[in-house]
């Protein structure tokens, strides 16, 4: 994404491009916290108020299994789409539409590749909250990161966006582990509370 939006935001005004790909990945974020609040909501109304149970023992053990799997400790395969963020959008939607719909994409989490196995849990813990709102806010904040990440990243490439996707790859085991570990820590404290 970094060696592809990077190209653009040198053509048209950088500030502009850039806000648009964040405001994309909100907006995505948020539109897939809707769909997964009113799922919540129907699960609250069938299930009452021991859907808080399910949520305080499903989504910490949900975040153990992942933090392990982005750790290293459990050897399984990832679950991820293979699906990318279709590098043409700019072409065929335009310059300004073309970055604010990969931010879409990217904010909507689930219709593009998921780089750490810990952000598979986000969906569930919205679905699980059974409140529209905390759903809306766990998957906006979600869908606000990814995008802001592209722009940070863009931001210090400086102009040689290979070498900064370069850096990204080196990086990514740490990362993955950092991830993990954040995940851990989340899960302690859903259980603490």
């Amino acid at each position: 994404m970094v060696a592809q939006i990077g190209p653009l935001v040198q053509v048209g005004k950088r500030k502009t491009a850039l806000a648009l790909h964040v405001l994309g990945g909100v907006i995505g974020g948020c539109v897939i916290g809707v769909l997964l609040g009113f799922g919540g909501l129907l699960l609250r109304a069938a299930l009452g108020d021991s859907l808080d149970t399910i949520f305080a023992v499903v989504v910490p053990a949900a975040l153990l299994y992942a933090a392990s799997v982005d750790l290293g400790l459990l050897p399984v395969r990832p679950l991820t789409s293979e699906r990318q963020t279709p590098s043409s959008w700019p072409c065929s939607l335009g310059h300004y539409p073309g970055i604010f719909a990969w931010g879409l994409d990217l904010g909507l989490g689930v219709t593009t590749r998921i780089p750490h196995q810990s952000l598979l849990v986000l969906p569930l813990a919205a679905l699980l909250s059974g409140n529209l709102g905390t759903a809306v806010a766990i998957m906006g904040t979600y869908g606000a990161s990814r995008a802001l990440a592209v722009v940070i990243a863009v931001s210090a490439a400086r102009g040689d966006f290979v070498a900064a996707c370069d850096v990204i790859q080196t990086r990514l085991l740490s990362l993955k582990r950092a991830v993990g570990v954040a995940a851990l820590v989340l899960a302690a404290v859903i259980v603490i509370s």
